[in-house]
């Protein structure tokens, strides 16, 4: 993978799934287990190759990159369950931005939203992002590490609400 992947569902939903399984949260579908257990231990010359087989099984897993949030959502609950996802971050600006943070101090685990940006080339639609950290600033983390592009960026709190909330204010997040 060599070109950008703003708003690639697979590659962003293939390194959250790998830093879930880092953290010892195992999906439970033998493609995607395969895969990461590959990247865990892969040296960095084949990390991107076993990177793409992982972001591969996912997008096999969804049917595509165009899935809609409640297919994602329906497949991440086979990978883990029910019980252990949690999509629900409240109705209110204020309270997702509560749920965001408390998610962050409670689990130090990453959290997936969907956005709405404005691409390089003019064109405006969903984009699939993983949030590291919420403070006045939230710092979405790189959606595919293993490429030699750094896609981390931070955007003000109150821009990356507006993009998550025009987006439908959804997210997966790991709950133990």
């Amino acid at each position: 993978m060599t070109a950008p992947k703003h708003g690639n569902l697979s590659a962003t939903l293939a390194t959250w799934i790998f830093l879930l399984d880092s953290a010892g949260h195992h999906p439970d579908e033998p493609a995607v287990a395969s895969a990461c257990n590959a990247l865990q231990s892969a040296s960095e010359s084949d990390a991107d190759t076993l990177g793409q087989r992982l972001a591969d099984a996912v997008r096999d897993g969804l049917g595509g990159d165009d899935a809609d949030f409640e297919s994602v959502v329906k497949w991440v609950h086979r990978l883990y369950g029910e019980a252990h996802i949690d999509i629900d971050f409240g109705a209110t600006r204020a309270t997702r931005i509560h749920s965001a943070r408390s998610h962050q101090f409670e689990s130090n685990l990453p959290w997936v939203a969907s956005i709405i940006e404005r691409f390089p080339d003019g064109t405006v639609g969903p984009h699939w992002v993983m949030v590291e950290r919420v403070t006045d600033v939230v710092l979405c983390m790189d959606p595919y590490p293993w490429d030699d592009l750094d896609e981390e960026y931070a955007a003000p709190l109150i821009d990356f609400c507006v993009k998550w909330e025009l987006g439908g204010g959804v997210g997966l997040r790991f709950s133990r």
